[in-house]
């Protein structure tokens, strides 16, 4: 079939029949053996056609995982941020033709849970299930697309810890020593004397100690603990660090070049314990119940658990859908997922995550968001102002993966009316008119009339530039999606609908006798069609809305069907009148 120009013979290009054959094939071998795509990104960011999309075959799951969010306070933006930018990654590659697995959940042991959970007078497991649903509910509110919600309580959990912990034993790492240093109850983590702040109190007379990356205070501890070798791993990092920069092992570069100095400053042996005298609400040590598991070392082994580590065995777990593909992450915790996670994995001789994307901080009124200062904004009361899906598309629409960001909940419902409503919800109401048939249109273009009248030249090269950037919209979205950015994502996209609208402006369809519309609807729906396509990972609920109005089949909206003429079956009743907007009016 060939694409032909809205008002003369000129052909504008044929489709690329071996596209879609190539992306067909990909769809059946999914079903077969979960076909990958994994986009291996260069600075140069060239872009890459649907052909080198196809990559080589891998038999696992895409796996992301956000954070799992401690539970000593009900949650803010920030989580939601990670968990929104974490199932954008999962939707991605499943629409991409890939097995994709996303995991969240809560991290509810450690001294800050006790003491939240004291505080109220609450026990302290019934804390943690109160808080932990807040969470679950927030994720489920937010349409996120988890395929686990994992706790820290978990019995497979304590299973994969103490595995964890036995292997580092068995290999070495562990031993049991005293230790004296600065220790925050907040981060709940030793910092050496390097990592530390002083700052004088003229009104107290008393000069406070702060942890330079966190800005927490920490207090003098001394106390019997077990250690990790950590000294014994910073050349093993500093060559994993180096033969992982061109791949982006962390991500972005500033975020991996702070975690590489860090390292080449020296590493000193790290407390993986507590005593259970001061710190009972966490996993025991195996083997010694005087000793409670460092709160990082349980959190961090949640990745492990997910895919099957305490269960399975060694030939099994190879088999599984290890290692994390994407490890989402907030800039406050680098130190912990990019030094110390790596370390362990190293020590026990497991396959190491692909990449670690860290993201900045959600501002509010220029301060970061803060559980404990209660700076923060409530997701659900913004949700519910702005709808599920304006939020997550202003959340992403704003990169803040190399700075932070201001969130305010105006700018949310001007971007909802400038970007969702005017332009992406308007095209589509307008292409769905009453006073057209999107049915007839594509019914008339299968049969290859009518014949259209005349139109100016330069319409005719916008036509076809706009169809040529439609037919190559997948590819520019992957370009930036390899790179970790639905921000430059979500810019292509909005660049394409843009022309559309400028296109239906210029040909004025209502202005053009009935003889004669076809071919202006065709191009019309087929742009609404494709864009909405696309649009799925970023806003699920609106695309899918616009699709349902285009009476679009869900069998026909997966990435074979992005392109002019993939799809010639839809549209029936598409222009009935009463079929509702795709984004609500709200003032």
């Amino acid at each position: 079939m060939l694409v032909w120009s809205h008002c003369s013979r000129r052909i504008i290009r044929p489709v690329r029949t071996s596209e879609v054959a190539a992306a067909l094939l990909l769809r059946r071998k999914r079903l077969q053996a979960c076909e990958s795509r994994r986009y291996k990104s260069h600075a140069t960011n060239d872009a890459k056609t649907e052909q080198n999309v196809i990559a080589e075959k891998e038999d696992k799951p895409f796996y992301v995982t956000t954070p799992i969010f401690y539970v000593n306070a009900a949650p803010h933006m920030g989580h939601l941020y990670s968990m929104v930018l974490a199932d954008t990654f999962r939707r991605w590659q499943q629409f991409m033709g890939r097995d994709a697995f996303l995991l969240t959940g809560t991290d509810e042991h450690g001294m800050k849970v006790q003491q939240a959970a004291n505080k109220i007078e609450k026990p302290v497991k019934q804390f943690c299930d109160e808080t932990s649903q807040l969470f679950k509910n927030l994720a489920a509110e937010a349409h996120i697309s988890n395929d686990r919600f994992i706790r820290t309580t978990d019995e497979d959990h304590r299973e994969a810890v103490h595995k964890l912990w036995n292997t580092l034993v068995e290999k070495g790492y562990i031993y049991k020593g005293k230790h004296e240093g600065w220790y925050s109850v907040s981060d709940e983590t030793f910092y050496p004397e390097s990592q530390l702040n002083r700052d004088f109190d003229q009104s107290s007379g008393v000069t406070k100690v702060y942890s330079n990356e966190t800005g927490k205070e920490v207090e003098w501890a001394s106390e019997e603990n077990y250690f990790f070798a950590l000294s014994r791993m910073r050349e093993p990092l500093l060559e994993l660090f180096n033969s992982r920069l061109e791949d982006k092992f962390v991500y972005p570069y500033s975020q991996f070049k702070t975690i590489i100095d860090s390292v080449e400053n020296g590493l000193s042996d790290l407390s993986i314990s507590r005593p259970s005298s001061r710190f009972t609400w966490g996993i025991p040590v195996p083997g010694d119940e005087s000793q409670t598991i460092y709160v990082w070392v349980d959190a961090l082994t949640n990745y492990l658990t997910s895919a099957g580590y305490g269960k399975l065995t060694g030939s099994e777990f190879e088999k599984s859908m290890w290692p994390v593909d994407i490890h989402v992450v907030g800039k406050d915790i680098t130190r912990f997922h990019c030094i110390y996670w790596p370390a362990f994995l190293l020590a026990a001789e497991l396959p190491l995550p692909k990449h670690i994307v860290v993201h900045s901080h959600w501002l509010m009124n220029g301060a970061k968001m803060s559980k404990s200062s209660g700076n923060i904004v409530d997701p659900h009361a913004v949700m519910v102002i702005a709808g599920v899906d304006s939020v997550r598309y202003y959340l992403l629409r704003h990169n803040i993966l190399e700075g932070d960001g201001d969130f305010d909940t105006e700018r949310v419902l001007e971007r909802r009316q400038a970007d969702l409503v005017f332009k992406y919800s308007n095209l589509v109401s307008r292409t769905c008119s009453k006073s057209f048939s999107i049915e007839l249109a594509l019914s008339h273009h299968l049969k290859g009339y009518p014949i259209p009248g005349t139109r100016p030249d330069k319409f005719l090269a916008f036509q076809s530039e706009m169809i040529t950037e439609a037919n190559s919209l997948v590819d520019n979205v992957a370009r930036h999606m390899n790179n970790f950015n639905p921000t430059g994502s979500l810019s292509e996209i909005w660049d394409v609908l843009k022309k559309a609208n400028q296109y239906v402006d210029y040909a004025t369809p209502w202005n053009t006798e009935s003889s004669n519309i076809s071919p202006t609807i065709f191009v019309m729906a087929e742009m609404c069609r494709i864009i909405s396509i696309v649009l799925q990972p970023f806003v699920p609920t609106y695309a899918s809305k616009a699709l349902d109005k285009l009476s679009v089949s869900p069998e026909r909206r997966s990435i074979e069907y992005a392109k002019f003429e993939a799809d010639m079956t839809y549209g029936k009743g598409a222009n009935l009148p009463n079929r509702g907007h795709v984004v609500d009016y709200r003032l």
